[in-house]
């Protein structure tokens, strides 16, 4: 699936020679290997319309390059997150390394701070819930000659919001056409008077399926921080789906801090977000 976002780009063409060989062989390199790292997923995601009470926040580690099979799981910390008026939500372990808190209760312009506490280290990290535009089927405008080659279902999702304020967003996109989610980071620089518009082109990862009718579209739209959506768009860029071919990988520097020690900040981001989602279904 690819997205398109109206944007002033250069585009730099290197034109390389590379001569092949009839035989390949397989190389695996002795990488240099590390002390494993904490990595944290913590996202508070609130859906427009609901209570967004049940909240979860999974810690795992990081493992070598070749390693098969499952992250090991970061397990025994203690997590909390805390709003700016005193309101502290405890997030007990509930599974190995997922931390789940069932009463929480999130608010509009409330900031609130991440802590945990694994292995006599501390973390912290905080953000600010931001109101989301609501989405619905309105949203969506679908043309049957989309694409470059012109006979591709395209959807175009349009939405509004206050151009007086800072609006940085990210936009996940699941087609039941493969199953795959696809996040994209964006904001308001290049488009006018907060008026917001992508367009969407399905195709499965063996690049031949098409969007057919029945097939259904899953749509989630969050209002991030700008810090968090310059993290996807990095982690985006990075990925194998939206890399281009001579595309260098970046670091991705999360919010999470050691309050002892910067330099063993943890990998991972912590978001406070609203989101809407609607499900369309191709006509």
């Amino acid at each position: 699936m690819k997205t398109h976002f109206l944007s002033s780009r250069i585009l730099y063409l290197f034109v390389i020679a590379t001569f092949l060989t009839s035989c390949e062989k397989v190389i695996e390199l002795d990488l240099d290997t590390q002390e494993k790292e904490l990595v944290v997923d913590g996202a508070i995601d609130w859906e427009k319309g609901t209570q967004g009470r049940e909240q979860k926040i999974h810690l795992y580690f990081t493992q070598p390059y070749y390693e098969q099979g499952q992250a090991e799981n970061a397990t025994g910390a203690s997590v909390s997150v805390t709003d700016n008026q005193g309101n502290t939500f405890l997030f007990p372990e509930t599974q190995p390394g997922n931390y789940l808190c069932s009463n929480f209760t999130p608010e509009l312009g409330k900031q609130y701070e991440l802590s945990i506490l694994h292995q006599g280290k501390q973390y912290r990290a905080s953000d600010l819930m931001r109101e989301v535009p609501l989405l619905s089927e309105a949203n969506i405008e679908q043309r049957n000659d989309g694409g470059f080659t012109r006979d591709e279902i395209q959807l175009t999702l349009r939405f509004d919001a206050n151009p007086t304020e800072e609006n940085n967003f990210i936009l996940k996109i699941k087609a039941s056409s493969d199953g795959v989610s696809r996040i994209y980071g964006f904001d308001g620089r290049f488009f006018t008077d907060g008026h917001f518009f992508t367009q969407i082109v399905s195709r499965s990862r063996d690049k031949n399926e098409k969007f057919k009718p029945g097939d259904t579209v899953e749509i989630s739209l969050y209002r991030v921080s700008e810090n968090y959506k310059d993290f996807i768009r990095i982690l985006s860029n990075n990925s194998s789906d939206n890399a281009g071919a001579f595309s260098i990988p970046n670091w991705v520097k999360g919010n999470i801090v050691n309050t002892e020690n910067f330099l063993k900040n943890p990998l991972g981001a912590f978001r406070v977000a609203q989101y809407s989602k609607i499900i369309y279904t191709i006509r």
